[in-house]
């Protein structure tokens, strides 16, 4: 039996940054990215970027809600890319 969350390495991190941020992981998988986040001098600006646009995002977009047209739009990109449900 393992003591605390898996190790993961800093590509893993920050490829699941954005669930990460979302909330939107396991408990396991969220325990070990904010486990190598917290230790990690290289993954720190990158946590710190997402944290402080989805802040931004999250400002304007009381201000100017997105067109669902675009919001479409970006979906479907998204989408095609390989991200998204």
């Amino acid at each position: 039996m393992r003591d605390g969350p898996e190790r993961i390495d800093c590509l893993t991190a920050v490829r699941q940054l954005w669930d990460y941020l979302d909330e939107e992981l396991d408990d396991a998988r969220f325990a070990a990215v904010k486990q190598h986040l917290e230790a990690c001098q290289s993954c720190l600006p990158h946590r710190d970027f997402g944290r402080q646009f989805l802040e931004a995002l999250q400002a304007v977009r009381h201000e100017r809600p997105m067109p669902s047209e675009l919001r479409r739009k970006v979906m479907e990109r998204l989408a095609a890319a390989g991200f998204g449900t």
